[in-house]
Formats: structure tokens, sequence, C-alpha cells
């Protein structure tokens, strides 16, 4: 009862109190609700009057007063209270998890038990780890931690793990621990020997080895690399590690492939084990491994896992455990090398000089492209051997720019990215032997100087603006470049591809210039419109519906069905304004158009004043009971028949449509609809709360995100919604904070307002108050109205 815990935190602290006592049954049910508690828990909580209610309510999800509330329910002991506590153990102060397990008054009682109880979430969130386990107040959940894991953990662990189940159980847990695989020879016989001895935890503690494992730490470490099925987070503990021990284990039982490669994760791990772990997983131990060698990076075998060579090359080169230099001078081949480098300052700053011998001399760098793929030597000896090789003169196998543009593969994306690192005036000398393809490449998916891009554009053209523009990727300001140029090729591929604005897609299918001035929209640009999938961007088709271009005209005409009538005049009549009504008459084709709108438009061709009736015809269709109307209509796909009306150009009259919502002419779903609509007004966001209220009534499901939106957008503010909506129910969630979620997650309430309305009508009257909290769930009027009619009722 959102309206009780509203209420609670609006009364002044003597009217809270009261209606803490006049609403026992309510109160139970929503303490119990918001903190995820059993009723009968809360209720045995409430019972001697200590718990106080209005601060749990007034202070928050994460307030002292809920976690008070949960303390206070661990400490009743009762076995489903603590099961569900435990459950939800990582969301909650983990003193309320240590006031569960203090409070285990009898261990033996069946509720602990239960099928997903306290004893089997124990189980299961301790299963790798028996230290903690073994502490554990529960024999059975300490002897199945012993049974599971004393084959997993080295002998003295295990032991320790025995003397647990002795400490907790009796001989005969014992002696059936025996009849377990325990994975240490000997372990069963001392089990026997224990179980029939005067004191057997001592007997078991005098067994174990000295000094081994004794740091919890390490062996709850220990226990994740043996059971590992992955590699471990980056922050998991490594507490230090006693190397011969778990050489000794590893010869026991060895350990998986990602046991092996975790170890390696360790700063003081023993070369012979890293050098078992990689090769028995050599992605592995590339991704964990504190310390990568240059020998780990030159092994062939991780041909087979080039993600995990560069992944392995990064992490080397941040821990300082390689460098470039010995990288460039030590790994191969070089094309793998350069192909994984990390993207740093650094990095390249060392290509920078590694390729400097090359200059900015065209020959030797296409020379370097056509030998990059087969050389199998280091980065030092490929530029060496570029430097003694014959210069190419030409690009190798060159090609075409793709729309939309792809990003670079292989050898071409390794070239490109060395050019980016070196110099502009290495790029500036490249440019005229580029293939289309390389220089699409080149101003799409790399960031290159002003001076380098116009070189590109110098040597390739319009071709290179094209290619340049087909790219969902590009920036704001790149749009901005490319459209400044007016090229029809350019605007094409910016259309079709790029994130353009609504206002520029009209713009560009009107025809006019950046640079002011009109003309009509090219091929390149109207052969765009004709691919364009219709059913996900009709509105950038029906974006050229105003413009005026008799061919943007003729692409709709032939590829939609215009659905409104206003629709199809206005494409007709900004044809005649600005080519006039000879531009207009092949477009009226009866198979595409209606046959009203052809036989209106032909009457008027060769009158005199046919443009100006033409407009008044569109103006008739654009009134506002015109578009009521329209949208009133009950259709399948509300959302649909609204959207086709925006695209083809149909105004939204507010006032009109703010009363027929009012009135109860406009669809429910139509309403919800036109609330998200850029621009709506304050008036018609009241009107639709109101018709909202209304609809409720009558069973009518609705969704309260619309009512969201308006506040979000600022259509209504949350003082209007207190003051003017309806059914406050409905709403109520949107301006009061609910308990079960965090407060900064959602907006400020409008308390002022909400304290004054409730002192001005309701004061310090208890009944008025509790009748208030009665009425609220049905209550059609407005909050004011509520409060009012409460006050009325007692007075």
């Amino acid at each position: 009862m959102l309206e009780l815990a509203t209420a609670l935190r609006l009364a002044w602290p003597d009217v809270a109190a009261a209606l803490v006592r006049r609403f026992p049954a309510e109160v139970v049910r929503t303490l119990a609700e918001y903190a995820e508690l059993r009723p009968d828990t809360v209720a045995r909580i409430l019972a001697d009057g200590e718990f106080d209610v209005v601060g749990y309510f007034t202070g928050g999800p994460r307030g002292k007063h809920a976690t008070d509330l949960l303390l206070r329910a661990a400490r009743l002991g009762d076995p489903a209270t603590a099961a569900d506590l435990y459950r939800r153990r990582n969301d909650l102060d983990p003193a309320v998890v240590d006031a569960v397990l203090a409070n285990i008054a009898d261990q033996l009682d069946d509720g602990w038990y239960a099928g997903d109880g306290l004893v089997e979430q124990m189980r299961r969130a301790l299963h790798a780890d028996p230290v903690a386990a073994a502490t554990s107040p529960f024999a059975a959940l300490v002897y199945t931690a012993a049974a599971d894991s004393c084959a997993k953990v080295p002998f003295a662990v295990a032991v320790d793990l025995c003397v647990a189940v002795a400490d907790r159980g009796t001989p005969s847990d014992l002696r059936a621990l025996a009849k377990e695989d325990l994975g240490h020879p000997g372990l069963a016989a001392m089990l026997l020997q224990a179980a029939d001895a005067p004191s057997p935890s001592a007997h078991l503690a005098d067994r174990r080895p000295p000094e081994e494992w004794m740091d919890p730490e390490a062996v709850r470490a220990f226990v994740q690399l043996r059971v590992a099925r992955r590699l471990p987070p980056v922050d998991a503990p490594k507490p230090p590690l006693d190397w011969e021990l778990i050489r000794t284990e590893h010869e026991r039982a060895p350990f998986s492939d990602i046991g092996l490669a975790w170890l390696t994760g360790w700063d003081d791990c023993p070369a012979d084990l890293v050098k078992a772990a990689f090769r028995e997983d050599p992605s592995s131990v590339t991704a964990s491994a504190a310390r990568i060698t240059s020998d780990m990076l030159d092994d062939r075998v991780l041909d087979r896992w080039p993600r995990a060579f560069a992944q392995g090359l990064e992490r080397g080169l941040a821990q300082g455990s390689v460098t470039t230099d010995l990288v460039f001078a030590e790994v191969r081949p070089a094309s793998r090398v350069l192909a994984s480098l990390p993207d740093t300052p650094s990095v390249a700053d060392a290509l920078g000089e590694l390729f400097a011998p090359l200059g900015d001399d065209p020959g030797r760098w296409l020379t370097l492209y056509a030998r990059l793929p087969r050389f199998q030597g280091t980065a030092r000896e490929l530029v060496r051997d570029v430097c003694a090789a014959k210069p190419t003169e030409r690009w190798p196998r060159p090609l075409d720019a793709v729309f939309p543009a792809t990003e670079p593969e292989n050898t071409r994306a390794v070239f490109l990215r060395l050019v980016c690192a070196m110099p502009d005036a290495v790029a500036i000398a490249l440019a005229p032997c580029l293939d289309v393809r390389a220089a699409q490449h080149l101003l799409v998916f790399h960031t290159v100087s002003d001076a380098v891009r116009d070189a590109v554009v110098a040597a390739h053209g319009t071709a290179a603006l094209a290619a340049y523009a087909a790219s969902y990727r590009l920036t704001d300001a790149e749009v901005q470049w490319l459209l400044d140029h007016d090229e029809p090729a350019v605007d094409a591929m910016l259309f079709a591809h790029a994130r353009l604005g609504d206002d520029e897609r009209v713009r560009i299918l009107s025809g006019v210039l950046r640079a002011g001035g009109r003309r009509r929209v090219g091929d390149e640009v109207l052969d765009v419109l004709r691919e364009i999938n219709l059913g996900h961007y009709r509105a950038r088709v029906t974006a050229g519906l105003s413009g005026g271009d008799p061919g943007v005209a003729e692409v709709i005409v032939s590829r939609l069905r215009l659905g409104t009538e206003g629709g199809r005049l206005r494409l007709l009549t900004a044809v005649w304004e600005h080519h006039g009504p000879g531009a207009v008459r092949p477009l009226l084709d009866p198979r595409r158009l209606t046959a009203r709108t052809v036989k209106t438009v032909s009457a008027l061709l060769d009158a005199p004043d046919g443009l100006d009736r033409l407009r008044a015809r569109l103006a008739a269709e654009d009134a506002p009971d015109r578009v009521v109307a329209y949208l009133a209509k009950k259709a399948a796909d509300p959302e649909e028949l609204l959207r086709r009306g925006l695209q083809e150009g149909m105004p939204l009259p507010w006032p009109e449509l703010a009363e027929a919502a009012r009135d109860g002419r406009l669809p429910a779903g139509m309403i919800a609809l036109l609330v998200r609509q850029p621009g709506c007004p304050r008036e018609f966001g009241l009107a639709a709360v109101a018709a909202y209220a209304g609809l409720d009534e009558h069973g009518t499901p609705y969704e309260a995100d619309w009512r969201q939106w308006l506040l979000r957008e600022g259509v209504l503010t949350p003082e209007e919604m207190l003051r003017h909506v309806t059914r406050p129910s409905a709403w109520l969630s949107l301006v009061a904070h609910d308990p079960r979620v965090p407060w900064e997650d959602v907006t400020d309430e409008p308390c002022a307002e909400a304290r004054a309305l409730t002192a001005e009508l309701l004061g310090d009257d208890v009944e008025a108050w509790a009748v208030a909290v009665r009425l609220f769930a049905d209550f059609a009027g407005t909050l004011p109205e509520l409060l009012a009619t409460a006050r009325s009722a007692v007075a």
C-alpha cells in the first residue's frame, strides 16, 4: 500500500503513530512487501511495539531502520525467515547474515533442512570454500563439506575438515566419512582410529602436518583453482603460496589446464609451472600470466590463437615484461606482431622509429604493403628487407570502394595503421598511390589531419568523397564537412548510410543547396530513394513530400500508397509551387493516387487560380476537425496510423485534440501515443490523464510509462499531478518514492506541495487521514478532492 506508506511520511509524528495503530494489518502487509519478509515474521517483530515503523518509511530502503528490521528478523531464529535472508545475502548488510548464523538455537530442527532451506543454500554457497563450511553450526553441512572436498584439498586441509567433523558430530560420522572417496592414502584408517580414540578431534589434530596450509586465504585460493572451469576475475585475491606444496599437490592430483593457467597469475609462480601451463593451454596463460615473456610470444603455437597472441602482447607491454624493441627484434612473423600491437602513444612512437628508414618514399611503402603478408621474419628484418628491395610502383591488387564502408582487414588494416602512425608527409605522399578502397578506409576508419584528408580527396576526387560518406560511424563534424560540398553523389551516400538529421534529409530532397539556391535533386539521390527499405525507413522517403522536387515526387508516387488526402495534396501542391502545373501532370497516375485526388487536381491544372484553389483544398484537409476525425478512427495499429499521418505532413491541432481527449472521442491508445509527440503542451497532458482516469473506471488496461514520460519531458510537473490529475492511485508511484526502490534512482518528490495540501485539508485529524487512506484506491477525482471528501466525511 504505497498510499499508506506515503501517508505515514507526510503526516505529523503523532498522526503517523496513530495511523500505525489504526491500520495494523495493512502495516504488516506493507512492511512485509517492501522488506521482502513473511507477514508472520513482520507481525512477530511488531508485537513488542519497539520497532519504528514510521522511521522505516521515512528513512528509505537503505536507511538504518531498514537494516534494523532485517536484524530483528534474523534474531528470531526462524528457519524459514533465515533461509529468506540468506538467499539475499549479497544485497544485505553483512551484519544481517552474521545475525542469521548466530541465532540457530537448535541445529537439529527439521526446518533448517527443508528444500531450499538454510542448510541447502549454505551447502551451495560454500561448496568452493571448505574453510568457511567447516565453521558452520550444522554438523551435516560440515560432514558434506569434508566428504566433497577432502580429495580436492591438500592432506593438511583434509585433516582440518575431519577435525571439524569430529568437533560437530559423533564417532559414527567419522566412520561414515572413512567410507567416502577421500583422495589421500591412510586418511580413512586415521579416521577409524580417531573414532575409537578418547578424543577424536585431538587424535586427528596431532597427526596434521605442522606448518602446512595454515593461511585460510591460501586454502581458499587453492580450492578455487583446483575446481576452476574458467580464468579468475582480474581482482581475484592472490595470497602467498608455498610452491613446493603446490608441486606436491600437482603430483598427487594434477591440476586442470585452467588451474595451471590460474597459477601463472601469481608474480612468483616458478618458471617450470609457467612453462607447463603454457604447454597445456597457451591461450589461457597469455590472458592470466603475471609475466609475459618474449619466448611465449615467439612460440608459433599461438598462430592458432591470434586473439590470445594480441592479448599476451598487450599485457606484456603493459607489464613491462617485454618491450617494443624486444618484440620488433625477436618475435616473428612481423605481420602478426604489427597486427596485434595495442593502440597507445608509446607504441605509435616506437612504430615511427621502426619505419623511419622508409621516409616518405611511396615506392618503399608500397613495397612494404606488397611484402608484409608473406614475410616470416621479425619487424626489424622486414624494414631492412624493404629498404634493400626494388621499390614497387603501383598499388598491388587495387579494389574499388564498397557501400557502405566496411572495416579494413588483414594486410590493409595493418598497413593503414602504420601509415597513420607516421608523420603526415607519408600519407600525403602516398595519397595518389592508394586504391579507392584504401582511400575510403583511411578517411572513414582513421582519424587523419585535414592536410591528409585534403590530399586524398585531391588525388581521388568525388569518388573519395562519396566513399567517405558511406558510413554510419561518421562524426557530426565530418557529416557537416561532406554536406558542405553540395555534391549529389556525396549527398546520396550520406542519405543512405550516415546519421543525418531529419532537417538535412528534408533539405536534400528539396534540392536546397547549403551554399544557397535550389536545383533538381540528382539521380544519385533518387537511386537511393528507390532502394530504401520501406519497412524500416519509410519516413526517409516521405521527407521529400513537401520539397516540391518532381523527381522525388515521382519516386514517392511510384513507391508509396499515401494514406491521407492531405498528404497527396501536399505533395502535388509543393511540386506545382516550385515547377508549375506541367510538372504535376505526369504524377497524376490513377493507379497510384486515388481517383478523387486525380480528379480534383486535374480539374485545377488549367485554371488561372488553380494553385490557390489547390492550396485551399489542402488547408481544408489540414483543418483541426479533419485531423481529429482521422486520429479518432478505430485502427488495428493506432501507432502506425499516427506515424503515417505525421510522415505525410499532418499538423497536430493541440487545443482541439485536448478537447477530443476530454470528451472521449480519442481512443485510449491514441492518447498515450500523442503525449509522446514533440511539443505536446501542458493542456493536452492534463486532458490525457483525465481521459485515462475515466477509462480506468471501466477496466480499460493502461500503462503508466506514458505518465512518466509527461513528467520526464516536463509536460507536467509533479505539483500539477498533485493538484489537477484525477485518480491518484494511477500515478502516485510516479511522484512518491517507493520504499523498495533506491531513492537516488528516482525523480524528486513534490514533498512541499503534498505537505501543504495535507496540512490544509487534513491537518492533525487522524480520522480524516484514515478515511483518505481507505478511499484512495478507488477514488476517481483529484487528490485535493479526495482530501476534501475525507475531511467532510468526518466533519
